[in-house]
């Protein structure tokens, strides 16, 4: 995936420079949800969907994680039929080192097939819903502070009975 935008310093001399910003797979986030719990649907602050990440892992070249204890997802569903994801996770690298990683701007626009496959607890494709999210992380280790230093961008999709894939690409 590529995206274009201008080159700054090329403006003083009224010259126009674009390059483009490569996004680079880096890893590969799998949970797996437990719920959910009785919808919020009546709240003056809008309906939500609380679900539990129960099981995870983060995997790439450079970093191997699994979830550490339960995570949650708090999923706003819009009046646009937009679902909204708002998810804690904590990790644990496979050297010990504590990773804190959430995403409060992520995007499922459904689809029937989306609807179907999460009714029927099976996969879908990558193009079957628009499933994205900017995940961010935290860590204090220097190996890993990669992941405070670069901005990153997923796109999901059902992987199984109450899986979750996302494919998590780095913006070089």
């Amino acid at each position: 995936m590529v995206l274009l935008v201008s080159d700054e310093s090329r403006k003083k001399t009224n010259e126009r420079h674009v390059h483009m910003i490569e996004l680079k797979q880096e890893m590969i986030y799998r949970e797996t949800i437990e719920g959910p719990l009785e919808s919020t649907k009546g709240s003056p602050f809008g309906e939500r969907l609380c679900w539990k990440v129960s099981a995870g892992s983060l995997s790439g070249p450079r970093i191997q994680a699994t979830v550490a204890m339960p995570g949650t997802d708090w999923m706003r569903l819009g009046a646009d039929g937009m679902r909204r994801q708002d998810s804690r996770v904590q990790l644990v690298t496979d050297d010990g080192v504590t990773i804190l990683f959430h995403y409060d701007t992520g995007l499922i626009r459904s689809s029937d097939a989306f609807l179907n496959a999460l009714a029927n607890g099976t996969e879908t494709q990558w193009s079957d819903q628009y499933m994205r999210m900017i995940p961010e992380f935290e860590v204090g280790s220097k190996k890993y502070a990669w992941l405070n230093q670069n901005l990153f961008v997923a796109e999901g999709r059902l992987a199984g009975p109450k899986q979750i894939e996302y494919a998590i690409y780095r913006l070089s």
